[in-house]
């Protein structure tokens, strides 16, 4: 009968940490190729061998600490928002607080004063209102990401639900600022110190209210050019999951910086 393999050292990325799988569940070592990791490592293993690959009796699923509980969710957030980086940022910082907070505590232990509790901190750290209850509600969701999974017991999850998001005009959170359109002159101004092709992008981002992934994305493939109005669809955006197309339109002011950026032929 072949040799079954060992359960391997990792690195997890998303934090820099060693882990190791056993049983369907992974262990949070230490810092990743420190000696600590390492030996932590050798005992998890030797453990689970000697108990015939099983976790023993009281490891079980539940019952993990909030800090393994981030290191989940981080992993599912990562392969998640593996096209926005910027979202999966916001995941790390919501867990970063997680971790900070109550990181050595059981799951089973996090009540709603403990979201509360950290809901405050992110007030006091500075963060807008609107970004404090973003990232209460990405807590929320890794706790339901862990009820999923049998690593949080579902009253945990459920129980968090009754932590209100902060209302404009209570609370101490302060506003984003209304920011408006910068005027035609100071952009032409701004546009003449820019390099061209710097510029250029702007140009077309202005006047086909593009965002500006899609003009770095943008490829001559991805354009209709057979009517007056270009037609841009970015293969790639934020709601492509719903299996909805975006539409860019290109008119004539945005078209011939699209041809210097492309260096097409009409």
């Amino acid at each position: 009968m072949p040799k079954r393999n060992i359960p391997s050292y990792r690195l997890h990325k998303p934090t820099g940490r060693a882990i190791v799988v056993l049983g369907g569940r992974m262990f949070y070592l230490g810092k990743y190729g420190s000696k600590a990791s390492r030996e932590e490592y050798e005992r998890r293993i030797a453990e689970y061998l000697a108990n015939g690959r099983q976790l023993p009796p009281t490891q079980t699923k539940t019952g993990i600490s909030c800090q393994e509980l981030a290191i989940h969710f981080l992993e599912y957030a990562e392969e998640y928002h593996m096209n926005q980086p910027k979202s999966f940022n916001h995941v790390r910082t919501a867990m970063g607080f997680l971790v900070k907070h109550y990181g050595r505590e059981s799951v089973d232990k996090f009540a709603p004063m403990s979201l509360v509790f950290i809901q405050k901190k992110l007030v006091e750290h500075g963060y807008a209102r609107l970004m404090v209850n973003r990232y209460v509600a990405i807590i929320k969701q890794a706790f339901k990401h862990g009820a999923k999974f049998g690593w949080v017991e579902p009253n945990i999850s459920y129980a968090l639900q009754v932590v209100d998001n902060l209302k404009k005009g209570r609370t101490k959170a302060h506003e984003y600022r209304n920011i408006k359109p910068v005027p035609p002159d100071d952009f032409e101004k701004t546009l003449e110190k820019a390099p061209k092709r710097v510029a250029d992008m702007a140009r077309v981002q202005r006047h086909s209210t593009m965002r500006p992934q899609d003009i770095c994305n943008l490829r001559a493939c991805d354009i209709d050019r057979t009517g007056d109005v270009w037609l841009y669809r970015p293969p790639a955006h934020k709601t492509a999951y719903l299996d909805e197309v975006l539409t860019k339109y290109i008119g004539v002011f945005a078209q011939n910086a699209v041809i210097v950026l492309l260096m097409l032929s009409l």
